[in-house]
């Protein structure tokens, strides 16, 4: 009888010692691939004034095509990071996407920047893309870059990058 109590004992010890590993979790995004991407982009572009080129624009389908952290600074370019997020405290999230980069002016606006950030509502367990595409001239900028995923003001997945601009 003793031995019985004392593994009914154990078990429920065990299922609230996991139960308690489980709710202190941290959230954290598992970094699956980086690189240059093929993307298809959705819907108009998002108003963003922390970011270079002033919008956002959301990418609903991506395609590694080169994984690797040199990437040429061409036009039509893409690259980033595909990630997925664990132990978020919902379905949902919203995290914030930062990446440095060397300076970047927007001719339209005159303003240059360093720093392009956003925030982004993202879902848990599921492939997730983030990255940038080389529109124009002036936003190629040759040098280190490099991609935060930033949740409650920690840092859960960082990417960097070495932009390369050929010669012609």
């Amino acid at each position: 009888m003793k031995f019985r109590v004392a593994v009914a004992a154990l078990v429920c010890a065990s299922a609230i010692m996991t139960a308690a590993a489980q709710a202190a979790a941290e959230p954290l995004a598992r970094i699956n691939a980086f690189g240059l991407f093929e993307t298809v982009r959705a819907g108009k572009a998002e108003k963003n004034e922390r970011s270079a080129l002033g919008e956002l624009h959301a990418v609903v389908k991506h395609r590694l095509v080169r994984p690797g952290a040199e990437i040429l600074g061409q036009l039509g370019n893409s690259f980033g990071v595909d990630l997925r997020f664990e132990n978020l405290p919902g379905p949902w999230a919203t995290v914030t996407v930062r990446t440095t980069h060397p300076p970047i002016t927007n001719p339209a606006t005159g303003k240059t920047t360093t720093v392009s950030e956003f925030e982004w509502i993202v879902p848990q367990g599921e492939s997730v893309y983030f990255g940038h595409t080389f529109e124009a001239m002036w936003q190629i900028a040759e040098g280190d870059w490099k991609s935060q995923v930033i949740y409650r003001g920690r840092v859960l997945a960082e990417q960097s990058f070495k932009v390369v601009v050929p010669l012609n």
